[in-house]
């Protein structure tokens, strides 16, 4: 057996995944290649041969040496990547890392930490959180017993409109309750809605992938936060990481600048809608623009508009698994939206491909009133909800630290997100579906319908189930 073909899938096709390397071993091998006119196989034979990352041991099946060749790329990685900066080879270093039992709240900072991070989190339109599953911070005795008291009743709140639902839903739909099958599928349907009464401060799980340099970026932001919980969750963060890849994540102290950062306001108080066009290019502009991009090399700017029109709508439509044309990049939308905490986290998923800046979470701009909950005349529980909450809130004191936690999923959040074409593309496709959160499919709907307004020229998909 060839040495190399421990490391790699194929010994003879130009495309080969690299196999049982430590993060930053395969890290080292990556510089290399930068280096080198040799191919990445070529080199790592070389340094086998020269046992350059120490792995001969390993070779011979001691387990140990994993920890000799680790050693070894540590040292590389101190000249290269700390010494002299390349920041790019950490990169090539994935972390998967676990994480339970932080609040919703810290979630969504981790999110929107870096955009070249990947997540899954437990979803609480699909499960119920259990009773007394919540964050709770550092809090006097009585701080705490307030906390406390509000946070069961509130959960005594989503329980409560979960079964306002679950008999509307069986009343309208003709169901039998006695029926356990049938009660199970309609408690999971209310899910959806009654998390609405749920506070941040519930607990959540989530997976994350990401290269040592976004997880770097990350922590650092996190350990620089004002909030105790989002210093801890970066500091666990990088305590385990660096099991992974130690080297790469140096200089992953909190940062003064990072901390003097202004925070991000309170949500509008007032809300006309839910979603608004900022700015965007002018049409006659916007059209010119996209041509001009579609056609790289040819002059645009003599062409009447009819011929324009034609260049542009010359794009073919593009299928669910299709990458938009390049082009779409070329257009840019600032656009405002104002929506529950329940459906920001749906929109947060999108932080690769759009910029966000968000109010912080506050009781100041109203709910959001699922229609559901609604037609099952249990709005008023979910007032009773927010009382609870801003009652709380105000007993622990202005601007107190544990408030945050007590927002619910149902208060406002205003976020400004800046995205192109492509983008709008891509949320119509992912949340424009029939099986999309509600809240976010209308916002998404509505974006899609500000878009043509302004630009009646560009080709969007069709929401799929339908306007």
């Amino acid at each position: 057996m060839h040495p190399l073909e421990r490391f790699v899938s194929n010994m003879d096709r130009d495309v080969y995944a690299i196999l049982n390397l430590p993060e930053e071993v395969v890290a080292v091998i990556f510089a290399y290649v930068s280096r080198s006119p040799l191919s990445f196989r070529e080199n790592l034979e070389k340094l086998i041969a020269g046992d350059e990352l120490a792995i001969s041991h390993w070779l011979e099946g001691n387990g140990l040496a994993a920890g000799e060749a680790a050693a070894t790329a540590a040292a590389f990685h101190e000249k290269w990547v700390v010494g002299y900066g390349h920041a790019s080879v950490a990169e090539h270093a994935a972390v998967h890392l676990g994480i339970e039992r932080v609040s919703r709240l810290a979630s969504a900072a981790l999110e929107l930490a870096n955009p070249y991070l990947s997540f899954t989190e437990y979803s609480q339109r699909y499960q119920q959180p259990l009773r007394g599953a919540y964050y709770a911070p550092e809090l006097s005795a009585r701080e705490e017993e307030i906390y406390r008291r509000a946070m069961d009743g509130l959960y005594d709140a989503y329980e409560e409109i979960k079964g306002h639902l679950v008999h509307y839903l069986a009343a309208s739909e003709g169901l039998n309750l006695a029926e356990p099958k049938v009660r199970r599928q309609l408690e999971r349907r209310s899910f959806e809605d009654a998390r609405y009464a749920l506070p941040l401060g519930m607990e959540t799980n989530l997976g994350i992938t990401g290269n040592a340099r976004a997880l770097r970026d990350a922590i650092v932001l996190l350990r620089s936060s004002a909030h105790a919980e989002e210093v801890l969750l970066g500091e666990a963060m990088l305590r385990e990481a660096a099991a992974v890849v130690p080297t790469l994540l140096r200089h992953a102290e909190p940062s003064e600048a990072v901390r003097a950062r202004p925070a991000g306001g309170l949500p509008a108080p007032r809300v006309t809608t839910p979603v608004r066009i900022v700015s965007a290019a002018p049409a006659g502009a916007a059209l010119r623009r996209l041509a001009s991009a579609a056609r790289p090399g040819e002059d645009m700017s003599r062409r009447t508009e009819a011929e324009l029109l034609q260049v542009v709508q010359s794009f073919v439509p593009y299928g669910p698994y299709d990458v938009p044309p390049p082009a779409y990049q070329i257009l840019r939308y600032d656009v405002a939206f104002d929506i529950s905490e329940a459906a920001w986290h749906q929109m947060l998923r999108h932080r690769r491909r759009i910029d966000f800046t968000w109010s912080e979470p506050g009781f100041t701009g109203g709910m959001v009133v699922p229609p559901l909950v609604v037609e099952a005349e249990a709005e008023h529980v979910l007032q009773r909800a927010a009382e609870i909450a801003a009652n709380a809130a105000a007993a622990l004191g202005d601007g107190h630290p544990a408030s945050r936690y007590l927002v619910l999923n149902a208060h406002r959040r205003s976020v400004q997100a800046s995205l192109d074409l492509a983008e709008v593309c891509h949320l119509v496709r992912q949340r424009g579906k029939a099986d999309a959160q509600w809240e976010i499919r209308q916002a998404i709907l509505l974006l899609r319908g500000l878009v043509q307004g302004v630009h009646p020229f560009v080709w969007l998909p069709q929401p799929e189930g339908g306007e």
